[in-house]
C-alpha cells in the first residue's frame, strides 16, 4: 500500500495555518498543530462528541461514585486534590486537557509538599481520567504521563540535648506539657495524642500506654476519633518510660483538650502550640518576644554590640516522635520492637527518615570499631611473638 503522501496547508498572512474539514477551519501556528486540532475534532466526533464535557461536571457525581465507603476524613483529603485540579482546569473539556496543564497544577499547587501529599494527588488524578477513559470520554489519560515534580522528604528531625533539657525544664505547667512529653517519650503521632484518654489508655501499674484511637480532620474544625490508624500495627502498647509516667501521674481525661476539657480541634491544637512555643522562647531568652531589645538593659547591651541574638524554639510536634526513634535506636533498641512501638507497618520509614544516626551513635559505635581494631591488632602481634616449634 503506498505511504499516503502529507497535506500541505497554506499559511495565512497572521503566520497560522489553517486545515479544514466539513467547512470548519482548525488553525496553528505549525501545520502539525492545524492537522492534529482536525484529527482531535473527527475522534470526538467518533465518539459522539461526548468528550465535551468539562471537568467540573464530571467529576461533580464521579469522586462519591468511586469512593462510596471512605470516611468523612478520607473525603475531605479528596475534596482537597480534586478542588486543586478544578480551580485550574474546572471549566476545561476533558478532551482538551493536556498533560502539561495537570503538570502546571503540580507546580502551582503542590510547590512545597511532600511526596507522599504530591503521590496521593497524582493516584486521584489519575483514577479520575482513568474513569473517563473507560466512559469513553477521552482516549488517553493525560494524568499518567504528567509526572510531578519531586516534592520534599520528610522535613522532621532529632531534638538537640539543648532542647531536650529546654523542654524538661521549662514551662512543665503549660497545658501542651503533657502531650509534648507522651510525645517525645512515646513516640506517639499527633493525631494519636489528640485522641489519647489518659484515663483509658495509661496503665500506671502496668506501665505501659495503650493506642487504640487516632483522629482525622473532617472538615469545619472538627476531628473524627476512630479506631483505624495510619498503619495496620497503628494499634499498639508502648513501655510508659518515667518521664511520661511523671508527667501523667494524677490527670484524667484527653491528654490535650480546651481549656475546659472539650475534645481538641485544629484550632485548639494550633494555639495551643503556638502558645507553647512563645512561652518557652521567654523561658530561654529570658524575656518575651515584644520586649526583646527595649529594656534599658537590652539596648545598652545593642549598643555595645553585646545582645545576644534571639532564640527562637523551632521543635515541631513530628520532631518529638522523631527523637523518640533516634533515642531507641541510639540506645540499642531491636529494630523490630522499634518498629512495634513506633506504629510502622514495616522497617522502611524507620530506616528511610526516623533511623537517624546521633553524633553519641555514631561515637559509641567508632569506639567499638576501636576496641575490636585493638584486640585483632594484639592477636596478630602474639602469633608473631610467638617462637617457632624446633624439630625434636
Amino acid at each position: 500500500m503506498p505511504r499516503q503522501k502529507k497535506q500541505r496547508l497554506k499559511q495565512r498572512k497572521d503566520g497560522r495555518y489553517v486545515a479544514f474539514y466539513k467547512g470548519m477551519p482548525f488553525y496553528g501556528y505549525t501545520e502539525d498543530e492545524a492537522l492534529e486540532k482536525r484529527a482531535e475534532y473527527k475522534r470526538k466526533e467518533q465518539l459522539g462528541f461526548a468528550g465535551y464535557v468539562t471537568l467540573s461536571e464530571y467529576s461533580e457525581k464521579w469522586l462519591k461514585i468511586a469512593h462510596p465507603t471512605v470516611s468523612k476524613a478520607t473525603m475531605a483529603g479528596l475534596t482537597i486534590h480534586l478542588n486543586h485540579l478544578l480551580k485550574h482546569l474546572g471549566e476545561a473539556f476533558i478532551s482538551d486537557i493536556r498533560p502539561l496543564q495537570i503538570k502546571e497544577v503540580y507546580s502551582a499547587e503542590y510547590a512545597h509538599c511532600s511526596n507522599s501529599y504530591i503521590k496521593a494527588a497524582k493516584q486521584l488524578f489519575v483514577a479520575l481520567f482513568d474513569s473517563a477513559v473507560a466512559d469513553g470520554l477521552i482516549t488517553t489519560n493525560p494524568a499518567r504521563q504528567a509526572k510531578p515534580h519531586r516534592g520534599e522528604d520528610g522535613g522532621h528531625r532529632a531534638i538537640t540535648e539543648e532542647e531536650r533539657n529546654w523542654i524538661l525544664t521549662y514551662c512543665t505547667d503549660h497545658r501542651a506539657y503533657p502531650a509534648i512529653i507522651t510525645m517525645l517519650y512515646a513516640g506517639i503521632r499527633p493525631q494519636e495524642a489528640k485522641a489519647l484518654d489518659i484515663s483509658k489508655s495509661v496503665d500506671f501499674a502496668n506501665l505501659t500506654i495503650k493506642i487504640a484511637k487516632t483522629v482525622h480532620y473532617s472538615g469545619s474544625n472538627s476531628y473524627e476519633t476512630t479506631a483505624k490508624g495510619k498503619t495496620k500495627n497503628a494499634n499498639r502498647t508502648i513501655p510508659l518510660l518515667p518521664p511520661v509516667e511523671k508527667a501523667l501521674k494524677g490527670r484524667k481525661g484527653l491528654l490535650i483538650s480546651g481549656e475546659k476539657g472539650t475534645p481538641c480541634t485544629p484550632t485548639i491544637w494550633k494555639k495551643t502550640m503556638l502558645s507553647y512555643k512563645h512561652q518557652m522562647e521567654e523561658a530561654i531568652n529570658g524575656i518575651g518576644r515584644r520586649w526583646y531589645g527595649r529594656t534599658k538593659e537590652q539596648k545598652k547591651l545593642m549598643e555595645e554590640g553585646n545582645l545576644p541574638p534571639w532564640v527562637e524554639f523551632t521543635v515541631v510536634p513530628y520532631d518529638l516522635r522523631h527523637s523518640f526513634c533516634t533515642m531507641c535506636r541510639d540506645n540499642g533498641v531491636e529494630l523490630h520492637t522499634c518498629i512495634e512501638w513506633m506504629g510502622h507497618a514495616d522497617a522502611k520509614m524507620i530506616m528511610k527518615i526516623y533511623d537517624e544516626v546521633s553524633d553519641n551513635r555514631s561515637q559509641i559505635e567508632a569506639e567499638k570499631l576501636k576496641k575490636r581494631l585493638f584486640h585483632v591488632q594484639n592477636d596478630v602481634q602474639q602469633t608473631e611473638k610467638q617462637p617457632e616449634s624446633v624439630d625434636s
